[in-house]
């Protein structure tokens, strides 16, 4: 156990034994198809997420988790004499972010520092994971607070979907872009920046589009040492020849790969695929 409590949100993405083995508190956000409401990963796995997904006619929609959730993480650390150093997805893209901020003002004077990594998924997570190791090794609470928010401002993702409709869904492509792109097999690669989505290229067909993330991430790390992380929904092989092929073409210290939560699972799709860095200063 380390000095610091390192707190994130199940939008992270981070495997559970990692989870457990670094001991990061995770607050999950929650999962609504119609009335019936999950809390991602803890009542809803990736593989149920993703059988309900296809098969559930009603589309699901997210929400964050309440103040008072984080409150209670937040006073069970500090009972422990533990100050805290709570990690999460981009503000622009969650109102988690806020929900903390609200629970530390239940704590006033305590060690509490919320950090908005403007990332999501695994790219969130390799900050948090970084965070953890440093409490782990014996930082104290500034040091900490540091590593994660040099680590957030020194990470990315690039993803590919493998069907529009569900960002269309959400209302993050109109209409008219979902028809074409649909019709021409179009598969555009996304990232984040600024805290929120884009789109960085548009490629035909899936194979092309799956080199051409492979190529930006290449592009991004150099020849530096890297973290990286291969995200999917519920596409396991795919996501297995993507490692393989970019730790083959990086300097990486690490590669993990991680399944989808619910969460952005729900956004994203079955058949995504994302690949998440983290340069190493």
């Amino acid at each position: 156990m380390g000095k610091v409590k390192v707190v994130t949100d199940s939008t992270c993405d981070i495997p559970r034994e990692l989870l457990e083995s670094l001991d990061i508190a995770m607050v999950p956000l929650n999962v609504h198809f119609g009335t019936d409401v999950f809390k991602d990963y803890t009542e809803l796995s990736s593989e149920e997420f993703f059988k309900k997904l296809v098969s559930d006619p009603r589309h699901p929609r997210t929400s964050q988790p309440s103040p008072g959730e984080f409150s209670a993480v937040y006073k069970k650390a500090l009972e422990e004499g533990r100050p805290v150093v709570s990690v999460h997805i981009s503000a622009e893209l969650s109102g988690t972010y806020q929900s903390a901020v609200i629970a530390k003002r239940d704590f006033p004077g305590a060690e509490i520092e919320v950090i908005d990594t403007r990332l999501a998924s695994m790219a969130a997570g390799l900050p948090v994971l970084e965070a953890a190791r440093a409490s782990r090794e014996g930082g104290g609470f500034q040091e900490v607070a540091a590593v994660a928010r040099r680590a957030a401002a020194n990470s990315g993702v690039f993803f590919v979907v493998d069907t529009l409709d569900y960002l269309h869904r959400n209302g993050r492509i109109g209409k008219a872009a979902h028809l074409i792109g649909s019709l021409l097999n179009m598969k555009p690669i996304l990232a984040l920046e600024g805290g929120v989505v884009v789109a960085v290229e548009k490629v035909r067909g899936k194979n092309k589009a799956l080199a051409t993330l492979k190529n930006l991430v290449v592009e991004k790390v150099g020849t530096k040492r890297a973290v990286i992380s291969i995200i999917h929904g519920n596409a396991p092989e795919v996501a297995s020849q993507v490692a393989a092929d970019l730790a083959a073409a990086v300097n990486a210290v690490e590669v993990i790969t991680a399944p989808l939560g619910a969460v952005i699972g729900a956004h994203g799709g079955p058949g995504l695929v994302g690949a998440a860095y983290l340069v190493i200063e």
